[in-house]
């Protein structure tokens, strides 16, 4: 009776130092953030702003349009007079 039960203590000895070894060595995710969720990054795909994006968009008045420092991902152009404001993402 005592052969078997220090057979069945050195396996689950085993198991429990292989399963600690595994979490040590396991890849950490990358978010290492308590309020992201694992799924977070599938319902939405990040968006970058373009490389030709200025951050720049309309404005003044009718007749004096310009281009404007502005937070906001944007594309400003003068064209003639006029100021065209295209989407970077």
């Amino acid at each position: 009776m005592r052969r078997p039960a220090q057979l069945a203590l050195r396996f689950f000895l085993v198991v429990a130092v292989v399963t600690f070894v595994s979490v040590l060595a396991s890849s950490p995710g990358p978010n290492q953030n308590p309020y992201v969720s694992a799924l977070s990054s599938l319902a939405v795909p990040q968006a970058f702003a373009k490389p030709t994006c200025n951050f720049k968009a309309c404005g003044g008045s009718r007749h004096n349009e310009a281009c404007n420092p502005v937070n906001t991902a944007s594309q400003c152009t003068n064209y003639k007079g006029f100021c065209i404001i295209g989407n970077c993402t």
